[in-house]
């Protein structure tokens, strides 16, 4: 199994020059409409990472499912500080460099927590080896369908992780009008208390033709495009 929880510490040692990749999937806890769970971000990010995991030797590490999602105020949120989750992630990465793993990959599954992750390489600059690499990926950069927010896309995925968890009766758009500008989106997590002014509901799209064959391609797609992403990265 390529989560690293499973191994004891002399498996890890055996392992550590033969897996070159530390894979940290980070998520959030936030409501996502009437009909997904509230641990949605951090579900997807768990599961692309395993699957991953199981073509590029890596060692997937728990995922962290605190995230920045104060922009679903009053709604549900479990949210940490900017500088919280920051100092988390440094922590986490000075750890693994001294354990001697090269190559750490943050796997992002929250858009709110894209402003922390971009500068963790920046924050840990000389706290750890030269040669140790940090690179943050959001998943969404690497499919073609639309990002949303419990719209068709991420209704579609955890539909194909596991069915059981969607509530397809519960689905529903978002009840006011959208914004058309992607710049809108990126801009409301910036803002307490924003997301649920603006799409009424909580949901930012449509999840009502949500598909589990749907979400096995954007599966496929997010994985293999990962897979690329990394290899691509390995020299560096």
């Amino acid at each position: 199994m390529p989560f690293v929880f499973n191994i004891s510490d002399q498996e890890f040692r055996d392992s550590i020059l033969k897996t070159p990749y530390a894979i940290i999937p980070i998520g959030s806890l936030e409501q996502h409409g009437e009909h997904l769970p509230v641990s949605t971000d951090s579900l997807i990010a768990e599961h692309i990472a395993g699957l991953v995991a199981e073509h590029i030797p890596s060692f997937v590490f728990p995922i962290i499912p605190y995230g920045v999602s104060y922009e679903h105020r009053p709604m549900f949120n479990m949210s940490i500080r900017n500088s919280t989750l920051s100092h988390l992630i440094c922590d986490i990465c000075m750890s693994l460099a001294e354990n001697g793993i090269k190559k750490i990959i943050l796997l992002n599954g929250h858009h709110g927590n894209v402003g922390v992750l971009q500068y963790i390489a920046q924050e840990v600059n000389g706290k750890i080896p030269k040669n140790v690499n940090i690179f943050s990926i959001n998943y969404w950069h690497l499919m073609e369908n639309e990002f949303d927010h419990a719209g068709n896309s991420e209704t579609s995925l955890v539909l194909a992780i596991d069915p059981r968890l969607v509530r397809m009766n519960k689905a529903k758009p978002n009840s006011r009008t959208l914004s058309k500008s992607k710049a809108a989106y990126s801009a409301i997590t910036n803002l307490p208390g924003s997301f649920p002014k603006m799409t009424g509901n909580g949901v930012w799209g449509d999840p009502r033709n949500a598909s589990v064959d749907n979400g096995k391609k954007m599966i496929n797609e997010i994985v293999n495009n990962l897979i690329q992403t990394i290899l691509e990265l390995k020299d560096l």
